[in-house]
């Protein structure tokens, strides 16, 4: 049985996918009941006289006998299609003449396989409004006021169980995965393709061979996914294919205890490219949503919190264009105790406690756990100011610059001018004035990664890890990049036979001078970057 056809539990106890599956049996038994009380229906056929049809129009119950199985239920439904869309209410129904039957327009609430799955009614084919629910049952779509009553029920049922809502992406937040081809040379010596092949319970590296892929998972993501499950009703939601998201999903929750008909994929989506709460039966004022690519979310920052990518295999280094060894070929992990995953779970567990803590519980329909993150980010920072120096190009206006802001949201203030109140000069070249000034007057000097690593971690990072390093030396290959000059097919020609010299008659006695120099330097530069390779990552 796939995951999003899994069975769901008691709608009492279970979030608005799994509320819903109840319903959608429940309202199908009663399209059932409706359908045996038509005359042409055998089962309401009588032999009675006139005078025992009176009798029974006052007395008689009708007893509906309701198929076990969903299949019954369904095939019941389509051969209902009342084409004025009504439906009859259960109860006293009259075998006779029909004026006491209860008749009332059916609002429509969702449809099923195109049929109305209240009165059995076809969708019209200019009807399309709604939205699709194809990850809780196939060919499902509900209407507005449907999805909104749901939502109330769920919010409901959560706040009463102190839950809120999780999305979770998976590549590069929960997992890293690989096509065989892919796999780089080294990774292949190092056996990786062995080691998702071991028959090992606590293995974390996995072949899916009907995709020809590898997949990582990150380390603690199972611990992750256990405490979450205490605070909050999980989702799966991913640009990848429903059957690439249903695989993970099994890797992930092998027991279908986290995720059982809460699998989205980039075919449930409303809008091409990207991501949004529509398709989420949870309400937005408490949904919080871990993803590491932030433009999937436009319509949904504030329920965001942005993950560090999870970069494994040396493809996906590749492919976010870091020129340095991945972690597999440098055969590294992320630590579990202090990893992106064992960080953020104690990020969620302070917004948890703030949304159910902070408020009386008559108050917690009317929380929104958008401004308790605003709050938590705000407090990363708090009691810093900022200066900036070299860090934006010149025309542009430092206050609509992404680290900029980047350092407002995590409570920071920022300034264009340097003064007694500053506590932190952001720069990457020691030799501004500004950067002078921060040596003079005692003040933190630091890279602009430690505001990233800041907003990753959500806590202020030493400021000593993220130091302002003095430039390297450019070649003349780096001059020539970004100074726009060319190589003459001569002077390719003559570094070809020369290595390392510019020209022969212009580099010849330098280089029989410094010859044992440059192979110093050689040396120390490639110590250098595969010191610095994993950390880049």
């Amino acid at each position: 049985m796939s995951l999003a056809e899994a069975p769901s539990p008691s709608p009492s106890s279970s979030s608005g996918s799994d509320d819903f599956a109840a319903l959608l049996d429940a309202e199908l038994e009663l399209a059932s009941g409706a359908d045996s009380a038509f005359p042409d229906d055998p089962s309401s056929a009588s032999p009675a006289t006139d005078d025992e049809g009176e009798e029974e129009d006052s007395e008689e119950e009708v007893e509906v006998e309701v198929p076990e199985q969903n299949g019954a239920k369904r095939r019941r439904v389509e051969e209902q299609r009342q084409d004025q869309g009504m439906s009859i209410r259960p109860g006293k129904i009259a075998t006779g003449p029909s004026k006491n039957v209860q008749v009332e327009l059916c609002p429509h609430p969702g449809y099923f396989g195109g049929l109305c799955y209240r009165c059995g009614k076809p969708q019209d084919e200019e009807d399309v409004s709604g939205v699709a629910f194809g990850y809780i049952h196939k060919g499902l779509r509900l209407g507005t006021s449907e999805i909104d009553r749901l939502r109330g029920s769920n919010l409901k049922n959560l706040l009463r169980e102190r839950k809120l809502v999780l999305i979770l992406d998976l590549d590069h937040t929960l997992i890293n995965s690989t096509k065989l081809q892919h796999i780089s040379s080294t990774e292949n010596e190092l056996g990786i393709r062995t080691a998702a092949l071991k028959d090992d319970p606590d293995r974390s590296i996995f072949t899916l061979d009907s995709m020809q892929m590898l997949t990582k998972l990150r380390p603690f993501v199972h611990n992750f996914l256990k405490e979450a499950s205490n605070m909050f009703d999980m989702y799966i939601y991913t640009m990848g294919d429903k059957a690439y998201a249903i695989e993970i999903a099994k890797l992930l929750d092998p027991t279908n205890v986290y995720f059982p008909s809460k699998v989205i994929s980039n075919s449930d989506c409303t809008q091409q490219h990207q991501k949004g709460l529509d398709v989420i039966l949870g309400a937005e004022s408490v949904a919080v949503i871990l993803d590491d690519t932030e433009y999937v979310w436009q319509k949904h920052k504030e329920n965001l919190i942005l993950m560090e990518r999870y970069h494994y295999f040396a493809s996906s280094c590749r492919e976010f264009g870091f020129g340095v060894r991945s972690l597999s070929e440098s055969m590294q992990d992320e630590r579990e105790s202090d990893g992106a995953l064992a960080t953020v779970l104690d990020v969620l567990k302070r917004i948890h406690a703030i949304f159910f803590d902070t408020a009386a519980e008559t108050d917690l329909s009317s929380q929104d756990v958008r401004q308790v993150i605003k709050m938590v980010r705000k407090e990363v920072l708090k009691g810093c100011k900022l200066v900036f120096s070299r860090v934006f190009p010149n025309n542009a206006r430092p206050q609509e610059q992404m680290m900029w802001k980047m350092a407002e949201r995590l409570g920071a203030v920022c300034s264009t001018d340097v003064d007694s109140t500053v506590t932190h000069i952001v720069a990457v070249d020691l030799g501004t004035e500004k950067a002078h000034w921060a040596a003079g007057n005692k003040k933190f000097l630091v890279h602009p990664r430690w505001i990233e690593a800041a907003n990753f971690r959500w806590h202020r990072q030493p400021e000593e890890d993220f130091p302002v390093v003095p430039p390297k030396v450019k070649s003349r290959d780096e001059v020539n990049a970004v100074t726009g000059q060319n190589e003459t097919s001569k002077d390719k020609e003559e570094n070809a036979v020369a290595g390392v010299k510019e020209t022969i008659n212009d580099r010849k006695e330098e280089n029989d001078a410094d010859g044992q120099k440059d192979k110093d330097d050689a040396k120390e530069n490639a110590v250098a970057t595969t010191a610095t390779g994993p950390a880049d990552s």
